[in-house]
Formats: C-alpha cells, sequence, structure tokens
C-alpha cells in the first residue's frame, strides 16, 4: 500500500511539474515571473515614522514591475527603535533594480549603512532593513562606497563585482550548515 501511495505522489508531482516547465522559456533570464525586472522577491521594514508612506512605496514597486505581497511591506513597531539600516541584494539582480533598492532604503527607511553578504541570499531576492541576519552577515559600508554602488555607469558584472569587493566575501570563510 506504501508503495502505491508513494507511486502515486510521484506521478502527480511530475504531472504537475511538466505543464510550468515546458512554458518556461529561455526569453527570460531572470526567471522572474515578469521580465521587466529582476527582482523576484523583495522585503522590506519601514521605519515607523514612514509608516504613512506605505501606500506610496507599493505604487513605487508596482511601477517598476517589482510583484508586491500583502507582506512585503511591514513596519517596525513604534517603540521598537529604528529597523536595521542594512540592504541584502542576490548576485541575480540587474545593476539598476539594485541600485533601485538602495535608493527606496535611502528613501523609505533614513539610510544605508550595512551591505548584507550576498552569497547568504537567493539571486533574486532583495531586502531592506532585514532583520533575518546576525552581526557576522552585515558589513558596513561608507557613503562613499554606497555612490560607487549607485554609480549608472556600472554594469550588472561590475556592480556585483563591487559588492563582493566591499563585503569581503572573497576572504570570508564559507560555512556549511
Amino acid at each position: 500500500m506504501k508503495n502505491i501511495f508513494y507511486a502515486l505522489a510521484v506521478a502527480l508531482f511530475v504531472a504537475a511539474s511538466v505543464p510550468a516547465m515546458a512554458g518556461e522559456t529561455t526569453s527570460n533570464p531572470s526567471g522572474c515571473a515578469d521580465p521587466a525586472t529582476t527582482i523576484c522577491t523583495i522585503e522590506i521594514w519601514l521605519a515607523h515614522s514612514h509608516k504613512k508612506e506605505d501606500k506610496e512605496l507599493r505604487n513605487v514597486l508596482k511601477d517598476n514591475s517589482i510583484k508586491v505581497l500583502r507582506n512585503t511591506i511591514q513596519v517596525w513597531r513604534p517603540r521598537g527603535g529604528h529597523p536595521p539600516t542594512n540592504v541584502a541584494i542576490g548576485s541575480g539582480i540587474s545593476a539598476r533594480d539594485a541600485q533601485l533598492v538602495i535608493t527606496l532604503a535611502e528613501k523609505y527607511n533614513d539610510k544605508v549603512d550595512m551591505l548584507i553578504v550576498q552569497s547568504l541570499n537567493p539571486p533574486q531576492y532583495a531586502a531592506i532593513a532585514t532583520s533575518a541576519w546576525d552581526e557576522k552577515s552585515q558589513v558596513p559600508i561608507s557613503e562613499e562606497e554606497l555612490a560607487a554602488l549607485k554609480d549608472p555607469k556600472l554594469s550588472d558584472e561590475e556592480f556585483h563585482t563591487l559588492y563582493r569587493k566591499l563585503t569581503k566575501e572573497a576572504t570570508r570563510v564559507q560555512a556549511f550548515y
């Protein structure tokens, strides 16, 4: 009986996967549902003082073809201090989209002074003010370094090379869990 159940479960999984795989094309290298953006998932914590700007921020994300779910934007507790002033940018995000994330973080979370180590995040993932990572996962960044990341002349490869250089990822010991 277990074998029949197992075979049926595998058959259902394969049957459900085939139509999805058949519809995939190589015209969207990001893998996101919308080829206009390379950010498939974004998570944002707003400083409580920016709570009234939630709707405006949602519209900015939608205008830039970034999928907005109900929990995409959350507001920090009023007495919880200020959310972290960091950004996390996955390795598959275009320089243009990554620079948009930085600009949004500066506007809606007041500043950016920490970068999350890139290898910890999925390729098409971005976060503003994330508390998901510990202090060892965050690297301080100066205003000058941030300005260099925001240079519109950077190609995608140049942006990510600079990001990894600033987070000193080449010298970090890779932990396996």
